[in-house]
């Protein structure tokens, strides 16, 4: 019954944030349907809204405006790397840019600013006002931002994607480089390749590979971690995900699939994940290039450049 509940409470708030989100000067907000939990906002670049999860469930959603021609927002994963509710450009005439979360070293960050209906900013990504501080107030560093060219605006669970044995192989681990916080992993079939984020900095990355039971449409899929489930048929317990980001209709495929890599590397990613762990699994290659570069970037914090514009 209470998973009926929550499915039902899902669905609902998605629709209502399909409904308002059109208007710029409205915005869903509705942080009772999920009290505590990890925060996840996830970006759509083609449709121009924010949609935020907590704890994996749908609790607001807004219009944007993201970078114009020439100054293109980045898609990627990104980590909150500073907040300042009162900052003000060092580059662009001292603007005020209210509740401002950087997500970039290099000039990205979500804050309050206009919302002419497209993209317009110099990169950054404009909220409402009234939601951007309500966006400060739940969010915490180090906490995940995601960026796509789709599918940002849905959210379905009782998705399982588990990690396997593959074949052993060489593989980074460094999580002396940031002990506690969030953590994300990005898988990019493009690389065949993962990566593990804590906190905002890269900690580990190894070769993997992608093993659908099913095929999917192409493209940026996004899941949060719940927990885990027994599963049925295998009698092994597994991870239980939220699907919030991904290709039209591919929310009702609910299919399994495996993400295969060194047993080491496995094991250690089994042990970091907890609820509100984000997943990525993306078509394009990787990048921690500056944001004219192709390819999905994932940032962290570990190379601090110039102060953000």
């Amino acid at each position: 019954m209470i998973r009926i509940l929550l499915t039902a409470a899902l669905l609902f708030s998605s629709l209502a944030a399909e409904e308002r989100v059109n208007d710029p000067n409205s915005f869903t907000w509705n942080p009772e349907l999920s009290p505590s939990g990890p925060v996840v906002v996830t970006v759509d670049l083609t449709k121009q809204t924010a949609v935020v999860y907590r704890d994996g469930i749908l609790i607001g959603s807004c219009i944007v405006s993201t970078g114009r021609p020439g100054f293109e927002t980045p898609t990627g994963v990104f980590h909150i790397l500073e907040k300042d509710a009162d900052h003000h450009s060092s580059t662009y005439n001292n603007a005020s840019m209210p509740y401002q979360e950087r997500l970039t070293w290099g000039g990205v960050a979500l804050h309050a600013g206009s919302l002419p209906g497209y993209p317009s900013s110099h990169g950054c990504i404009h909220l409402p006002y009234e939601f951007s501080k309500k966006l400060f107030e739940v969010t915490e560093m180090g906490g995940t931002v995601v960026v796509t060219d789709g599918g940002g605006g849905q959210v379905t669970d009782g998705h399982q994607v588990q990690f396997k044995d593959g074949k052993t192989e060489d593989f980074e681990w460094r999580p002396h480089d940031s002990p506690s916080g969030p953590v994300s992993i990005l898988y990019s079939e493009a690389d065949k390749a993962v990566l593990i984020v804590r906190n905002g900095v890269l900690i580990g990355r190894g070769g993997a590979s992608h093993s659908p039971f099913a095929k999917k449409p192409k493209g940026t899929y996004t899941y949060v971690l719940d927990g885990w489930i027994n599963d049925q048929k295998s009698g092994e317990t597994v991870p239980h995900w939220h699907q919030v980001g991904g290709p039209a209709d591919s929310h009702l495929l609910k299919t399994a699939s495996h993400l295969k890599m060194d047993p080491r590397l496995r094991h250690i990613i089994e042990a970091s994940i907890k609820p509100g762990t984000t997943l990525v699994m993306t078509e394009e290659p990787m990048t921690e290039a500056t944001r004219s570069a192709p390819g999905f970037q994932i940032i962290s914090g570990v190379n601090p450049a110039p102060k953000a514009k």
